[in-house]
């Protein structure tokens, strides 16, 4: 239970962390091989292309458990805070179905992309693997709506409060 409650707080956070840590060690090194020994690597601006694919879609999910995503705010603003909770839900439909039309379409999408076989120029990774980042990121942020809106449907100040998930579990 323990293992979960963690991964539940910081799966995200963690995988973020080590794909920008692995890309800024990737680019210092290109950097250095470029300019100081005049030998470039020629695979670690791909490398780090497709990390930064992968962390902008954990990362999404991540932003949705931490309630740091782009909102606006006048409507609640203009009907007072009794509506924060009625534009809170509507927030949360729009974002799953958002979640729910990525999905649909971007699954397919790296299943023929897999059955094609491509390969990356440079690494060689099968590009399904970099495309899997998509449906992963979406899925995730899907789920992190539906525990927001759990939460809040648990606990109507939830949405009052504007607080991300973490402090609710």
């Amino acid at each position: 239970m323990k293992t979960l409650l963690f991964l539940d707080r910081n799966a995200e956070r963690i995988i973020v962390t080590a794909v920008l840590v692995i890309t800024s060690i990737t680019l210092v090194a290109q950097v250095f091989m470029r300019y100081v020994l005049a030998e470039p690597l020629v695979w670690a601006e791909e490398l780090a292309r497709f990390l930064l694919v992968w962390c902008t879609m954990v990362g999404s999910s991540l932003a949705v458990k931490e309630a740091r995503h782009i909102i606006v705010d006048f409507a609640p603003v203009l009907f007072g805070p009794r509506s924060v909770a009625l534009f809170s839900y509507i927030s949360h439909a729009g974002v799953l179905a958002f979640c729910c039309v990525i999905l649909y379409y971007s699954i397919p999408f790296v299943e023929r992309v897999r059955a094609i076989g491509q390969l990356s120029p440079t690494l060689e990774v099968p590009m399904w693997m970099v495309y899997a980042a998509l449906p992963v990121g979406t899925f995730a942020a899907a789920l992190r709506t539906l525990q927001a809106v759990y939460l809040q449907i648990k606990d109507p100040n939830f949405a009052k409060q504007g607080a991300p998930l973490e402090e609710a579990v």
